[in-house]
């Protein structure tokens, strides 16, 4: 299926901030109004856009079929996620604001997350392609605070999610508050999460195992006295990625 040409648009995006999830259980970065797969199976009929089939491996990026606006995606990360102790190198990307739409009136194929990096100091999670060149100038759409598209030769290259730890969220929780109570320490227990996940890839010992079982145990622990849903969310997966060991 062919690549699509992005037309960007002044006008503010649909996509409201607090529709921009992230499911740490699932790695699933889910943006938009729908709350669950049933209500994005019925939105494909009636979009244009990149869809994730049983052959495929495509991201669902969806566009209305008026206006051929962006109303919304589900973006399965890559894992494991790779943790940065640097800055985010933007030196060349351009920064515009406002809302994207496709330039013709059919389907095509999108992966944005082939990469995925998360910021510790910055709290900036960046999914992107492979195709994406760090080299070559691009352009990135802030389609709201905390969200953006990133451009290349105008193509969709990657996404990124400004406060990611505030856009974490627990299975079931829809929408993110406006105002939660997130510690800045929160970004450095996720790092520490994600650096632990990667070991789990190495041929381990038993001792090597119970170990590393203690170390997800203790950002639990960490976490365990806060009850907004970005700890939450933590804390859940933890017990899944140790239940599974």
């Amino acid at each position: 299926m062919k690549n699509m040409k992005i037309i960007i648009d002044e006008k503010q995006s649909i996509i409201n901030n607090t529709e921009v999830r992230w499911y740490l259980s699932s790695q699933i970065v889910w943006i938009g109004k729908e709350k669950n797969y049933n209500e994005i199976e019925k939105l494909k009929n009636t979009s244009y856009g990149s869809f994730e089939w049983l052959w495929s491996d495509a991201d669902t990026i969806l566009f209305n079929r008026d206006g051929l606006d962006f109303i919304g995606a589900v973006i399965k990360l890559n894992e494991p996620i790779i943790v940065k102790k640097s800055k985010m190198d933007v030196k060349l990307i351009e920064e515009e604001y406002g809302d994207i739409k496709i330039s013709d009136k059919s389907n095509f194929n999108c992966k944005l997350s082939d990469f995925t990096e998360y910021y510790v100091e910055e709290d900036i999670l960046l999914s992107y392609s492979e195709k994406w060149s760090g080299t070559n100038p691009s352009i990135e759409i802030k389609m709201t605070s905390d969200f953006s598209v990133i451009l290349q030769n105008n193509e969709m290259m990657g996404i990124v999610i400004y406060k990611a730890s505030k856009h974490l969220l627990p299975d079931g929780i829809h929408q993110i508050g406006e105002v939660e109570d997130i510690k800045s320490d929160l970004r450095i227990r996720l790092g520490c999460f994600f650096e632990l996940l990667e070991k789990m890839e190495d041929d381990l010992t038993q001792h090597e195992e119970l170990e590393l079982k203690n170390a997800f145990m203790e950002i639990y622990e960490q976490v365990l006295p806060y009850d907004a849903p970005s700890y939450i969310g933590l804390r859940d997966t933890i017990l899944n990625v140790v239940d599974y060991m």
